[in-house]
């Protein structure tokens, strides 16, 4: 699964205003304008805590298709 569409919100530090980036913007620490008072926010994935946040996110989602298919195999109709 692909999850670097996903949308996140953030509030603008001058404005408060709330403004949606996706996941991959912050990953690429892109720049967004704001849509409150148009000021450029530079996102900053301190660390890469977006890429460590889509490996823990991928992993979960493998297993979780590991224990579906495991409880597929159990349950006979």
């Amino acid at each position: 699964m692909f999850i670097d569409n996903a949308p996140i919100s953030a509030a603008c530090p001058r404005c408060k205003f709330q403004n949606s980036f996706t996941l991959k913007q912050a990953r690429l620490r892109d720049v967004v304008i704001c849509r409150g008072c148009k000021a450029n926010i530079r996102l900053d994935d301190q660390m890469n805590e977006c890429k460590k946040a889509v490996r823990q996110i991928e992993r979960a989602l493998n297993d979780l298709t590991a224990s579906i298919g495991k409880l597929n195999l159990t349950i006979k109709i």
